[in-house]
Formats: structure tokens, sequence, C-alpha cells
């Protein structure tokens, strides 16, 4: 079997098992990585963060945004261009009218002084669909969190966030793949690349 292969069977096999997830430990492991998260040095020093909102049993982002605007930090969310595969940021207030947009997610509306650009964005917190130690991700296919830290959000410290289960042995990089800084666990963090001060 060729390494695409691998590929889509792994991410078949853990987006059955997050959506087999109980519920009340899908919210318990959501909390105690929100607690790991809100304490990294990186986290309380970032005045603006971007980070998605989740659907499907992600991992829960709501009280670690929460957080971060009791703490007058700057939360941008991404749009997603279907078309030309590419995200943009938001800024979103805690009143800020979410709708659903790409592929069934929240999303806020595209008002022009709403948004901001990659290079004002300290941290990013990540979705995945898995992640290994070594810093890679699986997402669901799309490319565009690849696309967007290859291009303008390359400057941002990058860190995915996951159920225990969704750390894997590999998640078959390719070339094009861009790895986190850092991955919390409810279990565990790791430390991926070479940025110091997380």
């Amino acid at each position: 079997m060729d390494q695409k292969e691998e590929k889509k069977r792994l991410r078949t096999r853990l987006l059955e098992l997050r959506q087999e997830l109980d519920a009340e430990k899908a919210r318990r492991w959501s909390r105690a990585i929100t607690e790991t998260l809100v304490d990294l040095e990186s986290f309380r020093r970032a005045s603006t963060v971007f980070f998605y909102l989740p659907f499907r049993k992600e991992v829960d982002t709501w009280d670690a945004i929460r957080v971060a605007w009791q703490a007058g930090k700057r939360v941008v969310v991404p749009k997603a261009d279907t078309k030309a595969k590419t995200m943009e940021l938001y800024a979103i207030q805690p009143d800020t009218p979410l709708i659903e947009g790409a592929y069934g997610i929240l999303e806020p509306p595209a008002k022009p002084d709403s948004r901001v650009i990659p290079a004002a964005v300290d941290l990013a917190v990540v979705p995945g669909v898995g992640f290994d130690e070594q810093g890679y991700r699986l997402g669901y296919g799309g490319g565009y969190y690849d696309r967007f830290f290859l291009g303008a959000g390359a400057g941002m410290i990058r860190i995915g966030v996951a159920y225990p289960f969704q750390m894997v042995e590999t998640v078959f990089p390719e070339a094009h793949d861009q790895r986190m800084h850092v991955i919390i666990t409810a279990e565990r963090v790791w430390y991926c690349a070479d940025v110091t001060d997380l």
C-alpha cells in the first residue's frame, strides 16, 4: 500500500474514533487541554491569537477563547475561501454573530474592518485529525492550513491540540506539510520544533 493510501486509511480510522468519542470524555479532555494551553508562556505573552471554531467533536476551543477575551487578547478565526482553498482571518468579539460557512464550520461575517493580517497574529491553535511526535499534522485533506503556514502565516507559533488517541507514530507527512511547534493532549505536551520560550 502506498503512502497516500496509508494516509487515507489513517484519516478514516481516526475520524471514526473521534465520532465514537463519548461526549463527557471529550469535554473532560478539552478542559484539560485548555488548562495546559492557557498556561503556556507563549499563550500568556500573545496579544493576538488565531483559534479554529470546533465542529464534529473536535477539541473544544471555546473555553480558551473566553480566557483570551478575559485577558484582553484579540481573538481571530478563519473564514475559508473554498474556490481558492485559502483562509482569511477575522477578529471576533463575544457578541459577533457567527454563521455556518464552508463545510458546516461556524464563521464570522466578512467585515473589512474586522479583517486581520496574518503577520499581526502571535500564536495559532490548530485542529487536526491526527498528529505525530515530530509535529506533523494530518488534516482533512484540503491543504488549507499547510498552505497558510507555508505562506502568510509562516511567522506564527503553531500549537496543535488533540485527544490522546489522535497522537500516532506517523501521519505519513509529505514535502509540503507544515509542522507544529507544540502539540497538547489531555495527557502531555510535545515540543516539536526549535522555538524557544514556548
